[in-house]
């Protein structure tokens, strides 16, 4: 078949604007889509707790205060995170929008528990087997908490069963109303013993943006935990940046807590 060149003497222009056109006849050249990403844990301080003979302690609390509220368009989760003797991990929190029986609930209090063995949910709450990052039981409630309010997360012991496996309940308390409200139990083996002498607070952006700057900004604080009821305090360990995204900061209130500010131009 002879090749066909009259295309090669159309003037420049013509050419131009035929690649303009494209397929769509606007004028309009696609742009491929933006590949997402996940920030994950923005800011994380983590405590040293004394250590104590025995199986360790049997409650955690720690008050939070979420300062600025980024919307529930947005994916933050402000939480405490708690280990075991035998270092299992669990932790407890709030979010701004978070899942609920597949489906999205908007504000909700979370509680988690990595390879526990069953889980029983609160007046109003739902506990739901999860997999991905590991495996374990989280109880969930739809929470409507409020911008400058602080709550208290309360993780603790609350019972035995036959072979001596342990129940940990958890609570989030509003300290201006009194309000008490408790999320579910979860249980573990007898193996784990108790809590461990180090947890940590943390922030973290679990939805996909386009960029860092994109994540609505947040501003919150964690006053100093304590463990069993108020007889033990923690020191400080380590403080850290996330490694996705960076605009994040850290501002220490010595012995009094810490407060993370996220996203936006940090």
């Amino acid at each position: 078949m002879k090749r066909n060149n009259n295309i090669l003497l159309l003037p420049v222009y013509v050419l131009l604007l035929i690649l303009l056109s494209g397929c769509s006849g606007n004028g309009y050249i696609p742009v491929p889509p933006q590949e997402q990403i996940t920030p994950g844990h923005m800011a994380v301080i983590w405590y040293d707790w004394p250590q104590l003979s025995g199986s360790g302690f049997y409650n955690f609390d720690v008050l939070l205060t979420i300062d600025e509220d980024p919307g529930v368009q947005s994916a933050y989760y402000w939480a405490h995170q708690f280990h075991y003797k035998n270092e299992k991990v669990g932790y407890m929190g709030l979010q701004t929008n978070g899942h609920m029986q597949g489906e999205w609930v908007r504000k909700m209090a979370i509680f988690s528990i990595w390879d526990a063995l069953e889980a029983e949910p609160g007046p109003g709450a739902s506990c739901e087997w999860f997999t991905g990052e590991g495996e374990g039981w989280s109880c969930r409630i739809k929470y409507n908490w409020v911008e400058g309010h602080t709550y208290c997360l309360r993780i603790e012991a609350c019972g035995i069963d036959e072979q001596e496996n342990e129940w940990w309940g958890a609570w989030i308390i509003d300290t201006s109303t009194s309000q008490e409200t408790f999320i579910g139990k979860i249980k573990v083996p007898a193996s784990w013993q108790r809590l461990d002498n180090y947890s940590a607070v943390w922030v973290e952006y679990y939805g996909q943006v386009n960029d860092c700057n994109s994540i609505a900004y947040a501003k919150a604080h964690f006053e100093q935990p304590t463990a069993d009821n108020g007889d033990f305090m923690p020191h400080e360990l380590t403080s850290e940046i996330g490694t996705t995204c960076t605009n994040a900061k850290i501002t220490l209130m010595e012995n009094k807590g810490v407060t993370f500010e996220t996203g936006g131009p940090l």
